[in-house]
């Protein structure tokens, strides 16, 4: 098997894999959405098993680079650019792969701002909450006249 044909043939596969990852980031934003944790768990589990995958074939593929005397640093786009033979099924598995990692970025992004509002959300009403069960503080003799605790009030 020729170099080309054997780096062909891992990109093809971390393509693959970058694509399940895609789609289960997709799938992570409609559980941070509709608030399924459980599911949101299992979801980050698999996640970390496609992580493991995709790291093992960067691991092949820097060894393939290496066995191949190309410096295990060199980009894919200066590999393509040294492979004298057809190279335009590279330039496109290195195309669809640059894709795959942008979307898959954004994604990630905006789960991560999913999840941060989440929490804030949560830090909020934790907030309210405890604020309410407490006594509201206020000037003058004795708080006569004030019953009960509002959930607006707030110590200053």
């Amino acid at each position: 098997m020729t170099f080309k044909e054997e780096l062909e043939q891992l990109l093809k596969k971390e393509l693959e894999v970058l694509a399940k990852l895609k789609t289960l980031s997709f799938e992570k934003t409609d559980l941070i959405i509709n608030n399924r944790i459980q599911k949101l768990e299992e979801a980050t589990m698999d996640e970390e098993t496609l992580i493991n995958e995709i790291s093992f074939l960067e691991e092949e593929r820097e060894k393939l680079l290496d066995n191949w005397g190309v410096g295990k640093d060199t980009s894919i786009s200066d590999v393509i650019e040294k492979i004298p033979e057809e190279k335009e099924d590279l330039v496109e598995l290195k195309d669809k792969l640059s894709h795959e990692l942008e979307e898959l970025y954004l994604r990630n992004a905006l789960n991560n701002d999913l999840i941060r509002d989440s929490l804030e959300w949560i830090d909020f009403n934790m907030n309210l909450i405890t604020n309410s069960s407490q006594t509201p503080t206020t000037y003058g003799k004795g708080n006569k006249g004030l019953g009960g605790n509002s959930i607006f009030d707030r110590k200053v």
